[in-house]
């Protein structure tokens, strides 16, 4: 009897040995699918808020030229002949924010600290702000009566110098941001 209980007992240490690595091995293996697909994920956030900052370094230069321009003829005291040959259009900007969405839908970003989500959160909603002021921008351009008389050229003129303004600020805290953000990040 007391061999068929200790037989009994080295059996159930065993089997109970076995489960448990089989759960330690389990949980490593999960860990470690877990621990790839975030640091995947900070790689891919990474890759598209340097995207987005290109996109802005392209025409930053551009903006600040239609912004100065239009400061130069609002000096002029007359305007008959304006020509804006600096501008050809708004040339604003659409981000990319996929990655950003896929981290939250999967919860993904919930894994990242604080400071970090915080920091990324703000580009993300400042890209949006900028999208919603270029539509607003573009709306009221095209609103405009383009009449040939110095009074429209003033008002297009103003119009411009105030708007590329307003982008440039955005752009440039935009790209601020995005810098420290991707320092943190990395």
């Amino acid at each position: 009897m007391k061999n068929k209980t200790s037989d009994l007992l080295i059996q159930i240490i065993s089997v109970t040995i076995g489960v448990f690595l089989g759960f330690a091995i389990s949980n490593w293996s999960e860990n470690k699918k877990e621990t790839k697909k975030f640091n995947s994920l900070i790689e891919n956030l990474t890759s598209e808020i340097q995207s987005n900052m290109n996109k802005i370094e392209q025409v930053i230069d551009y903006h600040k030229t239609v912004r100065d321009s239009s400061r130069f003829y609002l000096s002029q005291k007359k305007l008959n002949n304006f020509k804006p040959t600096f501008f050809k259009g708004v040339n604003t900007l659409s981000f990319d924010n996929s990655v950003y969405q896929t981290a939250i839908q999967t919860g993904l970003f919930n894994k990242l600290k604080i400071e970090k989500s915080q920091a990324i959160n703000n580009i993300y909603t400042k890209q949006r702000a900028y999208e919603e002021f270029s539509n607003l921008l573009l709306s009221g351009l095209i609103t405009m009566d383009f009449e040939q008389n110095e009074k429209s050229y003033r008002r297009i003129a103003t119009y411009l110098s105030i708007s590329m303004t307003d982008i440039v600020i955005k752009e440039t805290q935009l790209l601020e941001n995005m810098e420290a953000t991707l320092k943190l990040i990395n």
